[in-house]
């Protein structure tokens, strides 16, 4: 039998099986948030996870956890589970317990061996949470904060029209231009906003953008105007969620950052989050960003 263990999250699921004898095998699909693609899209994705584990091989489950980024309130966890119990009935015979809670407390938990604990997510979506030294949890979601680099993409917009605080100039609007092949601050916006009728722009690749989140960083803490206008904005509102939390728990503790925009920029975002937990008035807290995926730690018993 196997323990089936799922960390979900918008950018990537992780889709864990732990035999009896402890061995675990572990399979990536993409990823999907539960208010975005619904119910039925996770569960099929989580579905495809768990055949290719199988190898075209019966699975037999002894219990199921599932971490999943869109649990977010109290009652979310009941609108989920009927449809993933008579799917997994269904797929598996498996009628025994199982549990669901946000994606975010997986990473919590394992990076957190001391309590209180904190965690700041920063990916696709934004979450962050606390546990104390009781074993509370408290999750906290704004929805004020959007998803880092559509929000960049915007700040890009702002500064090509010449939209920045007190005017000053910006390197980074330089620097970008540069790296997006953009003779001028127009040349930019077409290629940010290209569409159909706009054939002489050519659109902006992911991949292109994504080189555009450590360049924020950078400047960020040079005090760049269109850097400190959006990274800003992101400190001011996770200090903000942080310092209620730090209340709830009772002291600092550890804090977690796992998410894309952590993770992939471990060295680049140092700066940023000093500046998070400064403004938080974190002054002792021990800092912590997790390299690999939690599934392995929290997910599976």
């Amino acid at each position: 039998k196997y323990f089936l263990g799922v960390d979900s999250g918008g950018t990537k699921i992780a889709v864990a099986l732990r035999s009896d004898s402890g061995a675990v095998r572990v399979a990536r699909v993409p990823g999907a948030n539960l208010e975005v693609k619904g119910v039925k899209a996770v569960y099929a994705l989580i579905k495809q996870g768990v055949d290719q584990l199988a190898c075209g091989s019966k699975i037999e489950l002894s219990g199921a956890r599932f971490c999943l980024c869109g649990i977010d309130f109290p009652r979310d966890a009941e609108m989920v589970e009927p449809y993933f119990r008579q799917r997994l009935k269904r797929d598996f015979n498996y009628t025994g317990p199982m549990s669901f809670e946000n994606d975010a407390f997986a990473a919590l938990r394992v990076g957190t061996a001391a309590r209180p604990g904190f965690i700041v997510s920063l990916g696709t979506g934004f979450t962050i949470a606390a546990i104390d030294a009781r074993g509370r949890e408290r999750l906290v979601c704004d929805y004020q904060v959007r998803n880092l680099l559509l929000t960049m993409t915007l700040g890009l917009s702002s500064a090509a029209h010449g939209l920045l605080p007190g005017n000053k100039p910006s390197r980074l609007l330089g620097e970008i231009m540069k790296l997006a092949s953009c003779k001028t601050p127009h040349d930019l916006l077409a290629r940010l906003w290209a569409c159909e009728f706009r054939k002489y722009a050519r659109p902006l690749p992911q991949e292109l953008k994504f080189k555009f989140v450590p360049l924020f960083y950078k400047y960020y803490a040079k005090g760049d105007p269109l850097a400190v206008m959006i990274l800003g904005e992101y400190v001011e509102r996770i200090a903000r969620a942080l310092s209620a939390l730090k209340k709830f728990a009772g002291s600092e503790g550890t804090v977690v950052f796992s998410g894309s925009f952590f993770t992939k920029y471990p060295k680049e975002s140092a700066f940023f989050r000093k500046e998070l937990l400064r403004r938080a008035g974190f002054r002792r807290a021990r800092q912590v960003t997790l390299n690999k995926e939690p599934v392995y730690g929290a997910v599976l018993p």
